[in-house]
């Protein structure tokens, strides 16, 4: 928009960054994962089978190497830590697989018991030099109707625990919830993984067969790091000038005012959109223009092998009036259609989770509307975008399919949005991980389909 010297504006910034692309001949950070399985009575059968074959797929399948770390918490009415934190050498692999192959179904669902297990099991692995990557992969298919069962008290506990076992560990610890069916809490499972911090992911499984490529998706992101403990600060700079928000509610904010994005994938992109506070001037400013925004972006660079930070800086011309026929940067509106769409989604959830399903999806046709109108509207982002508010919209035709897809369809693509960071049920959506999530979802649909073989295994 306009910033004329003669009167106070208000303007967007946009801060953009753009992760390397993972090298072959890089190690990457070692990765301490936890498998946090529902066992319940309702797990039974295909369900129990196929969780089965993607968790001897993780341990054979995964290019996970010998400082690779597994661990597997169960839970029905009681928690098991089935198998510690265990290298996945080949001894430990073996380990693991023997553990996986005796999983049965049980009967109640305590949640929140295994969820905090599998929090505590990382929490006691402690700091590390290898600035390893730590991560919870939580599946559950029903409602939590043993130990905490009040969503909000659980959501603040596990996200209590989250922190403090972050604090003790030296880095961040992503919780990837995994929803299968129509009868998990979907509401809750969202809350959990956003409250991790800015990489979890809260996945919808609608079918079985949706089982290994979700984990699949998570994981081939966690196996492509390529930064990690990322913020980025930003400072407002000359008189009046401020730093009034940063759009969305994706980004927290540590004690010292940075943003932090956590841990980078491989081609990671991060669009962080500023709303500056612009003074009124005295006089035209336009040669040169004047400086109103440092922003500088820390983190440990994993292909280096050491810290690293690039520092820029943001002018903005302040003329006596608005040149005419002023272009509208296209990437920075199709990144506030984003945000906004997310938002949108979010208020439509929170419309008919009240019982106003229709509102919901009137909400969902007026983003869409906005979005089309926008001057960003004929961009791939914001086609695909204006896509799935259509393909939403059917979703919310009545209660019982907001119940049963919508509601979970909506929180899934908001989340994904805000974090810029595909699932399984668009893969095309964002850069973030691609090639390696594409390799191992091929790699682990071959296996599927030819069967797992004992001694098969990519792993060092």
């Amino acid at each position: 928009k306009g910033a004329v010297a003669a009167s106070a504006e208000r303007m967007l910034a946009m801060c953009s960054i753009k992760a390397p692309p993972a090298l072959d001949d890089v190690k990457r950070p070692p990765i301490d994962l936890v498998a946090c399985i529902d066992r319940s009575g309702s797990m039974h059968g295909e369900k129990m089978s196929l969780m089965k074959k993607t968790l001897a797929l993780l341990v054979k399948r995964a290019g996970l190497k010998g400082d690779d770390r597994i661990s597997l918490v169960t839970f029905d009415s009681n928690i098991r830590l089935d198998l510690p934190l265990t290298s996945m050498d080949e001894s430990g692999r073996n380990k693991a697989d023997g553990v996986i192959k005796g999983l049965h179904p049980g009967s109640t669902t305590n949640l929140s018991g295994g969820a905090l297990q599998a929090i505590e099991v990382l929490e006691r692995s402690g700091a590390s030099k290898e600035g390893r990557t730590r991560a919870v992969m939580l599946f559950t298919d029903g409602m939590a109707n043993e130990g905490l069962r009040d969503p909000a008290q659980l959501t603040r506990a596990v996200a209590g625990a989250i922190a403090t076992a972050s604090a003790k560990c030296g880095g961040p610890i992503s919780l990837y919830t995994f929803g299968f069916g129509a009868d998990h809490n979907e509401a809750c499972l969202r809350n959990l993984a956003t409250g991790s911090g800015s990489s979890g992911l809260y996945y919808y499984i609608k079918t079985p067969d949706d089982i290994p490529t979700a984990f699949a998706d998570a994981l081939g992101g966690l196996t492509s790091v390529v930064a990690q403990n990322v913020k980025l600060s930003l400072e407002a700079v000359g008189t009046g000038v401020s730093v009034k928000r940063v759009l969305g509610s994706t980004y927290t904010r540590d004690a010292e005012g940075s943003v932090v994005l956590g841990d980078l994938f491989a081609e990671d992109e991060k669009d962080v959109l500023v709303e500056l506070q612009l003074p009124k001037l005295r006089a035209p400013q336009t040669d040169p223009p004047p400086l109103v925004l440092n922003a500088t972006l820390r983190g440990f660079n994993v292909p280096r092998s050491a810290p690293d930070d690039v520092a820029v800086s943001l002018a903005v011309a302040r003329p006596a009036s608005e040149p005419a026929e002023q272009p509208v940067n296209t990437a920075l509106d199709e990144q506030r259609n984003r945000i906004m769409v997310a938002e949108a989604m979010e208020e439509a959830t929170r419309l008919a989770d009240a019982g106003n399903v229709a509102a919901g999806r009137a909400e969902l046709e007026r983003i869409h509307r906005v979005v089309a109108l926008s001057p960003s509207g004929g961009t791939d982002l914001s086609n695909m975008l204006k896509a799935q508010c259509v393909e939403l919209q059917g979703h919310y035709a009545d209660a019982s399919k907001y119940r049963m897809v919508g509601s979970k369809m909506s929180r899934m693509h908001a989340r994904s949005h805000q974090v810029q960071r595909s699932t399984h049920m668009s893969p095309e959506a964002y850069t973030s991980g691609a090639k390696r999530k594409a390799a191992l979802k091929s790699s682990w649909a071959s296996s599927f389909k030819s069967g797992i073989n004992e001694n098969d295994s990519d792993s060092d």
